[in-house]
């Protein structure tokens, strides 16, 4: 069996659009080879969420994180301890965005929070503008 961890930053059960502006983040332990969700784990840092918390997600063992819009910090924070980013991806609930990456059938848009020069200004109602 081949297990995983996929990191998702999520907003009332689904993922949020903007990995620093989640409520929590959902670690999903999944088996590779079957395609199937082992558990759902929510937690956030003692902190609290913020586009800084990068390097705290990457110390809770993950190795994916399924992201809508991500800045370029925080994304070289992840890439940096070894995460592969996937980004783009839709605001659906955590357990059918899994299922739908575990069956390549997941469709991705574009990084809402990149930009050419890695700056991006994020409001509250999670949209993102550079």
């Amino acid at each position: 069996m081949k297990k995983e961890i996929i990191v998702v930053p999520t907003q009332d059960n689904k993922l949020c659009s903007h990995f620093g502006h989640c409520e929590i983040f959902s670690f999903v332990e999944v088996d590779l080879d079957k395609k199937e969700i082992i558990k759902i784990e929510q937690k956030a840092p003692q902190d609290g969420v913020s586009c800084q918390c990068a390097s705290w997600v990457a110390k809770q063992g993950a190795s994916i994180a399924l992201v809508g819009g991500i800045g370029a910090r925080p994304m070289q924070m992840l890439a940096d301890n070894g995460l592969q980013i996937v980004s783009g991806c839709p605001e659906l609930p955590i357990k059918e965005l899994i299922e739908e990456y575990l069956s390549s059938t997941l469709e991705l848009g574009e990084n809402s929070c990149s930009s050419g020069d890695g700056h991006h200004h994020c409001h509250s109602n999670g949209h993102c503008h550079h």
